[in-house]
């Protein structure tokens, strides 16, 4: 583990608790200035301008650097943790003498978009008009306010001083820290076919995104997604329900190629069919096409069609944002490099979210994101004011309390513009292995409901559900736990319900169909 301990927090001038009492002042004036706009309880692009509490003097605490789905629920975590800590320790007999002490460093959240801590999954009903933007907010403006949180929104990090331990803002604005989180999730990846700046080209990303694409749809555009994965077909599907005429462009052979099966994969297309989706698969793109005003009006493929399109969306996954931390001399490979408790190469500093790296592992589901949230809760929850390596009960901090992230296999359990699905373990196999795999096969025609799973020597490596998942946990445990189903095969296709389980050791879990054993997700393309 990176245990540092802080130079800026033993100026203990720049610690005091005047600090809090300035923070909830203008918490309080954001309020009051926020109550007549149509956003009132969510932080608007003006939040940042009443909050700028410390100056050029900076008075340290713990930096959050972005609000997304891992940095804002970090804050919200951290603060609430730090509350029942402090609730706990004032209960004790004792806290007279610790009370003096405890009071933990202020928490800064900074959020370069206007919009604050937003649930980006919900991205797709609000392109499809089935949800309003502002019932994806992750938290209300009061929640943040009652912990004691202050935000910058609409405010960006130019620089990381990681020596003096401040950062400057593209506002002009110094802050020190006493430690720095980076949550500054990831960039959607753009395919730098020729032409690609053209206008018309867009990714599906953020509000602005949302704002752009419901415009053409509404105007009955065409439009081309390329790529198959969830983002793209939920964007596809959401941009047709609201008038576009839209076609996916696959370049494999069958779309969620990664998740599900060919059968699974067939009712999938099948149902974006009937939605008005149209789809390409196995098609290559060679360039986008444009007209004399470097406008989209097509694009060409590998086979020498050329597709009509007023616009295109790439959806071919994410990028980690980590430019920032480079620029800063920390260390970055893919992603910025951390340990299992969140600690970047350099003293004071963490990462969680989209941005990082573990052992060479990316991470751009929410499940693994919350878990590392969780971690780096557990790492900085008691730091205090006075002395960041002491607790809030007056010991010393220790690693013991420590709880280390450990990347899980995840089940993924995915809904496609309301179709549901689910995939865990090993479903693809060479043709060597293809031979000692065997396969369990449910269908129901009429309810588009497909399982299979796919078994050796008796135990179950892998499952694809389409239409009812429910027993989607109970697979998933049997997957991990290496479980040998002979007494159950008959059955097993059926579910849990229908199996006697008391014949196997199921290491006193639960399998019912509404538990996730495993921690399971909607497949996402973005978390931070």
């Amino acid at each position: 583990m990176l245990l540092h301990r802080s130079k800026t927090a033993e100026k203990s001038d720049i610690y005091t608790t005047e600090f809090i009492q300035r923070s909830a002042h203008h918490a309080a004036s954001d309020s009051d200035s926020d109550s007549a706009s149509d956003n009132a309880g969510k932080y608007s692009a003006d939040s940042h301008k009443t909050n700028h509490h410390n100056d050029q003097t900076g008075s340290a605490g713990v930096i959050i650097i972005g609000a997304g789905m891992a940095g804002s629920r970090f804050a919200i975590e951290l603060a609430r943790a730090r509350q029942q800590g402090i609730q706990a320790n004032n209960a004790r007999s004792d806290s007279i003498q610790a009370e003096t002490s405890a009071v933990p460093l202020p928490i800064t959240l900074i959020s370069k978009e206007p919009q604050v801590g937003y649930n980006r999954i919900m991205l797709s009903p609000v392109l499809a008009g089935d949800t309003a933007f502002e019932d994806t907010y992750l938290y209300d403006k009061s929640e943040y306010e009652q912990l004691g949180i202050t935000v910058l929104a609409g405010v960006g990090v130019e620089t990381i001083d990681t020596e003096h331990q401040c950062i400057e803002l593209d506002n002009g604005q110094s802050l020190h820290y006493a430690k720095l989180v980076i949550a500054t999730g990831s960039t959607a990846r753009v395919i730098p076919f020729p032409n690609h700046t053209a206008k018309g080209v867009h990714v599906f990303r953020d509000l602005s995104d949302v704002t752009t694409l419901t415009e053409y749809a509404r105007q009955g555009k065409t439009g081309l997604v390329i790529g198959g994965g969830v983002l793209g077909l939920e964007a596809a599907c959401a941009l047709a329900a609201q008038g576009a005429n839209m076609t996916v462009i696959h370049v494999d052979d069958y779309v969620l190629n990664r998740q599900l099966d060919l059968p699974a994969a067939e009712l999938l297309q099948a149902e974006l069919s009937r939605r008005g989706v149209g789809l390409e698969v196995s098609a290559n793109t060679e360039a986008i096409v444009i007209n004399d005003a470097d406008e989209v009006c097509g694009l060409a493929l590998k086979d020498g069609r050329i597709l009509p399109a007023d616009f295109i969306v790439m959806a071919v996954g994410v990028i980690p944002n980590t430019a920032l931390a480079k620029d800063s001399g920390i260390a970055v490979n893919r992603g910025i490099v951390v340990d299992d408790c969140m600690h970047t190469s350099c003293p004071h500093v963490y990462a969680i979210g989209e941005c990082i790296e573990l052992e060479g592992e990316l991470f751009g589901m929410v499940a693994p994101v919350n878990q590392q949230v969780d971690t780096l809760v557990t790492v900085l929850k008691d730091t205090l004011i006075s002395d960041p390596v002491t607790t809030l009960d007056g010991t010393a901090s220790s690693q013991e309390h420590w709880i280390p992230f450990v990347s899980k296999p995840l089940s993924l359990k995915l809904k496609v513009s309301g179709v549901s699905a689910f995939s865990a373990g090993q479903i693809a196999f060479e043709d060597d292995d293809a031979e000692a795999i065997e396969t369990l096969i449910y269908r129901q025609p009429t309810l588009n409901h497909y399982h299979c799973l796919y078994l050796k020597n008796n135990r179950v490596i892998g499952a694809v559900l389409y239409g009812d998942v429910n027993d989607g946990s109970f697979y998933s445990q049997l997957i991990t736990d290496n479980v040998d189903i002979s007494l159950i095969k008959e059955d097993l296709i059926f579910g849990s319900a229908y199996c006697d389980l008391d014949k196997l050791n199921l290491n006193d879990r639960a399998v019912d169909g509404t538990n996730n054993v495993l921690a399971m997700t909607e497949l996402v393309e973005e978390a931070s």
